[in-house]
């Protein structure tokens, strides 16, 4: 924990030199939804930062989404805002909820003596009550859902007695993910207050951090390796061959800080130690801020999800790209999203209903280029897949485009490593 808690002593230090943060602000918990994890509010906690909220008193909660039971966690919610509480000094918390999480949150609001800890309630993208308890009022919560979320679907909407907000055309994400939401919720905390849209100063001091855990489950990656490249943005071929950091991941699975440059590309690896997983390199856009919530996935062994990515292939001669959304879906008709020049979303690859996030792209066995969905993913919300052969060559790329913005990767064989484009 003392390298995450390093990370925050910067963060409000460099705040700080800008703007006294606000201390007498309640401490914000966010819980995340199915297979998700805390970066799901990075941009959010990046926008209270902006708006004079403490770092130190923003706090994700990371719970096992794809296994264990409500009443375990129940439990270790409750353990992890007792212990925030502790740590600030405040007598309650603002508890925010998307999707999953959401009722993961109501739930906890069931006990009286719980909800005694928490001043409001925020859901997002969830499904909606109809029954209020006396103990904690309708008028207490804010429901921020869309019409155009087909998660949620018609079970999201309207709470009697409550603060509601339609957003109509957001996606499942990005009813989580969007400044309409974040204003929805800093007037909601702050009696109707407006968010400033003074611009922060640019500042060459980009601190990163964050977690490194396995999908679904949240656990840590113990004892992982974190390696930082800077890349070529022509070719994504790394700078140097010697990282410019390496960090193992903590017990809690903490990684950072690492202090990055304005208008540089990385590559981030992650190895998992002691396990048959792959090494996975993480492909990011140039970051211009500062972020505590970079999180890395490792594929675990043993669950729901390990059986589905169990048959990823490991080949000499082929690629396996991953392209991840992280603030918002694929959605056909409205996102165009390319691999080489092939599009990976399309009315029969990521329909709105599926809301795709992530799309694993590969061959399905005969060598050839279909474009068709790769049949292991055919069930699964948030991930998909498509079938592209995609040879490895040390001197090839590999080009995505998402909506005009573009990430070179470069063709690496699936038997070294899973390459992973992240769009923010």
């Amino acid at each position: 924990m003392k390298k995450i808690f390093l990370f925050f002593f910067l963060f409000n230090a460099f705040i700080t030199s800008r703007a006294q943060c606000d201390t007498s602000k309640r401490p914000i918990v966010f819980v995340h939804g199915f297979l998700a994890s805390g970066d799901s509010y990075a941009l959010q906690i990046q926008r209270f930062v902006q708006q004079g909220y403490c770092i130190n008193r923003l706090f994700v909660f990371d719970w096992n989404s794809v296994g264990g039971n409500a009443k375990k966690n129940d439990s270790l919610l409750n353990n992890f805002i007792d212990t925030v509480l502790l740590k600030t000094g405040a007598d309650q918390v603002e508890l925010v909820g998307h999707s999953a999480g959401g009722g993961l949150g109501r739930g906890y609001l069931l006990d009286s003596v719980h909800a005694r800890k928490v001043s409001h309630y925020i859901q997002l993208a969830s499904r909606k009550w109809n029954n209020e308890y006396s103990w904690f009022s309708n008028d207490r919560c804010l429901t921020i859902y869309s019409a155009a979320d087909k998660i949620a679907g018609n079970g999201g909407g309207i709470v009697e007695g409550a603060n509601n907000l339609d957003l109509v055309n957001k996606d499942h994400y990005e009813v989580a993910t969007s400044m309409e939401t974040f204003e929805a919720i800093y007037a909601f905390l702050n009696k109707g207050g407006t968010p400033s849209k003074k611009k922060e100063k640019e500042t060459k001091l980009i601190l990163l951090a964050g977690k490194a855990v396995l999908l679904g489950d949240n656990d840590p990656v113990r004892n992982g390796q974190v390696k930082i490249y800077q890349l070529n943005p022509k070719t994504g071929a790394r700078l140097s061959q010697q990282p410019t950091a390496r960090f193992t991941v903590t017990e809690q699975g903490n990684w950072g800080p690492y202090f990055a440059s304005k208008n540089t590309n990385y590559e981030f690896e992650l190895v998992q130690q002691g396990k048959p997983t792959p090494v996975i390199s993480y492909f990011f856009e140039p970051f211009f801020s500062s972020n505590a919530h970079i999180y890395l996935r490792g594929f675990p062994v043993g669950n729901m999800i390990s059986m589905m990515l169990g048959n990823l292939p490991a080949k000499d001669d082929q690629s396996l790209l991953v392209v991840y959304s992280a603030n918002k879906a694929m959605i056909a008709g409205r996102d165009s999203v390319t691999v080489n020049g092939i599009p990976i979303s399309s009315p029969a690859l990521t329909p709105a209903a599926k809301t795709i996030i992530s799309s694993f792209i590969f061959d399905d066995g005969d060598g050839l280029t279909s474009g068709k969905g790769l049949k292991q993913f055919g069930a699964a919300p948030f991930i998909g897949g498509t079938d592209i052969y995609l040879p490895s060559n040390n001197k090839a790329t590999n080009t995505i485009y998402f909506n005009g913005r573009k990430l070179m990767l470069p063709a690496r064989s699936s038997k070294e490593r899973i390459l992973l484009a992240v769009f923010n």
